[in-house]
């Protein structure tokens, strides 16, 4: 049956076509959803209401037969700024995609105001990747993806905590993943800004997420933000 369907969410992928149609990669409370803009490159169209990081609501036709629903109506609602600078666009980009891949329409629901308020403050924090540490392991947590804090050692690996090799977090490091997973936002924020050992939380953060969730396309985008920083 052809079909009409409302929803809204953020735009967090775009792939052109060399049609000049747009394949959007959208993460909203309903779940992740694809959709073609056709003709959305081409100087009568609409590609300004289509950047990434833009909040839309907007409307697909589905049609039988095919793989993705086409984009008939946008609406802006809203734009994140100040994700594009260097710095920041690859901690924006690796949150937004991570949420992408786990955004089921079980989840989603609990996913979507992490990003929004991980994706704000990448934007505002003068540390992108102290905001991007708390965000990604409350998003892997509300997926049910969560870090195993239970049990001795010191490490994390892969997911797992061990006693030989992984990511070392030592005790200061299992405290403040503790508070990251457990406490409110703003004070989970504190115990970060107040000297938790960042590098090893964002590598056991990085670890962990290639365990649960697979290797994200962002993960190049990071390597070099790390080594320029």
């Amino acid at each position: 049956m052809e079909r009409y369907a409302v929803s809204e969410g953020l735009v967090v992928g775009r792939k052109p076509l060399p049609a000049g149609d747009v394949i959007l990669s959208f993460v909203g409370p309903e779940g992740a959803a694809q959709a073609v803009a056709r003709k959305a490159l081409r100087p009568t169209g609409r590609s300004g209401r289509l950047s990434l990081f833009h909040h839309l609501r907007y409307q697909v036709y589905q049609k039988p037969g095919n793989d993705l629903p086409t984009l008939t109506q946008a609406e802006l609602v809203g734009r994140l700024e100040g994700l594009e600078a260097p710095n920041r666009f690859p901690y924006a980009a690796f949150l937004a995609e991570l949420t992408y891949r786990l955004a089921s329409p079980e989840v989603a629901g609990r996913l979507w105001p992490l990003l929004i308020s991980g994706l704000k403050g990448v934007a505002k924090h003068s540390n992108p990747r102290l905001v991007s540490v708390w965000a990604g392991w409350r998003i892997l947590k509300a997926a049910g993806l969560g870090a195993d804090l239970g049990g001795e050692g010191e490490h994390l690996l892969d997911g797992q905590r061990t006693t030989q090799g992984g990511v070392y977090l030592g005790l200061e490091g299992l405290e403040a993943l503790a508070a990251v997973l457990r406490l409110p936002g703003g004070e989970a924020i504190g115990v970060l800004e107040a000297g938790a050992p960042l590098d090893r939380l964002w590598q056991a953060l990085l670890a962990h997420t290639r365990y649960t969730v697979g290797e994200l396309g962002s993960a190049g985008l990071l390597a070099n933000s790390h080594r320029a920083e």
